[in-house]
């Protein structure tokens, strides 16, 4: 897992392992067939990525899969704040661990990051880091 090195650990990458789910786990999720993505956590330059989406501009979709869905979920998870399926859709468990994330940097960092839930533009740099 990679800790943020804004909270003063050394930061660590692994890459993650995921099993496709069952439809009943898909369903409790509240997707109608989730499948499940590898993210393969690597740091190129001052960045991280997961292999899915090597932008910083694409805001995911709450409702189709998305590149950029897959790879928000996978930063988010490999820094501890989204504990959900890497299934590309950003639902509310996504957009919730993307608040938490906004917020902290907010508070660490005093850059007026737009609490909302969605990487974009100004989120996507400090979710890489």
């Amino acid at each position: 897992m990679r800790i943020p090195a804004l909270l003063g650990s050394f930061a660590v990458a692994t890459a993650l392992v995921l099993v496709p789910v069952s439809s009943a786990t898909a369903h409790a999720a509240g997707t109608a067939s989730a499948a499940a993505y590898k993210c393969n956590i690597v740091k190129s330059g001052e960045y991280w990525y997961a292999g899915h989406y090597s932008g910083m501009t694409v805001v995911p979709s709450a409702t189709t899969v998305t590149a950029a869905g897959i790879e928000a979920q996978c930063l988010l998870k490999d820094i501890g704040y989204y504990t959900g399926t890497v299934d590309g859709y950003f639902g509310p468990l996504s957009q919730d661990a993307m608040k938490r994330y906004q917020r902290l940097i907010n508070q660490q960092h005093n850059v007026g990051l737009a609490v909302d839930g969605w990487p974009g533009p100004k989120s996507w740099p400090w979710l890489r880091r």
